[in-house]
């Protein structure tokens, strides 16, 4: 599915530590409700094995709803559960080898610590690529916050989507309006919401609102 296609801006991303599968289920049921446009699953420190089965589960829930499930990386699980992608880092399977094992259909998002990181996954058929933390986030607490400047200079010079992500919230999202980019990844502000259905629909209002959709690459 292509990335202009998305229902909305808003990329979710499950929280770590997760809950059990059935809570993990009412979580991305609320999200979906609230008008996500793409979730990740994201798993550290769970055997294969549980991956699997929470994996399933969520691609139950994401694919009736025309939700794109993205698996962190782990290709083997997002081939093992038919997800719609996979998300690569740095220290990850390399952006090529991801994109000749998933297939030319898949969606494949990399993380960019720089511009050149980003121009490479570019050329290795990369989805999108996404820079972070935006602003201080309590998930990556031990990284400082990079600002928008990075994504300034990407958008010049990458044609590809880009996500932003990083301690992004209904109170800062709107200074994200700049740089005008095509995803906001959310963890805890949705995650740690009393209402997480009703935060996502808020976030989604608000990137409505100050995230204008542009006609971008894959």
């Amino acid at each position: 599915m292509p990335i202009v296609s998305l229902k909305s801006k808003i990329y979710f991303i499950t929280p770590d530590p997760l809950p059990d599968t059935q809570a993990l289920r009412a979580l991305v049921k609320g999200v979906i409700r609230g008008g996500v446009g793409i979730v990740q699953y994201r798993a550290k420190g769970l055997s294969t094995a549980q991956m699997v089965q929470d994996a399933a589960a969520l691609v139950q829930l994401t694919r009736p709803a025309g939700i794109p499930l993205i698996i962190n990386d782990r290709l083997d699980v997002a081939l093992a559960v038919g997800a719609d992608g996979v998300h690569v880092g740095a220290d990850d399977m390399p952006v090529d080898i991801s994109r000749r094992i998933m297939g030319p259909r898949a969606i494949v998002g990399v993380t960019c610590e720089r511009l050149d990181d980003a121009l490479e996954a570019e050329r290795h058929a990369a989805s999108y690529v996404a820079f972070g933390p935006i602003f201080a986030s309590p998930t990556k607490s031990e990284l400082p916050p990079i600002g928008l400047e990075l994504i300034e200079q990407a958008r010049s010079r990458v044609s590809l989507p880009i996500c932003a992500i990083g301690g992004i919230n209904a109170s800062n999202l709107s200074q994200l309006t700049p740089v005008n980019p095509d995803l906001v990844a959310i963890v805890s502000a949705i995650a740690g919401a009393d209402d997480p259905s009703e935060a996502t629909r808020e976030l989604v209002e608000l990137a409505n609102q100050h995230l204008p959709h542009r006609i971008v690459g894959p």
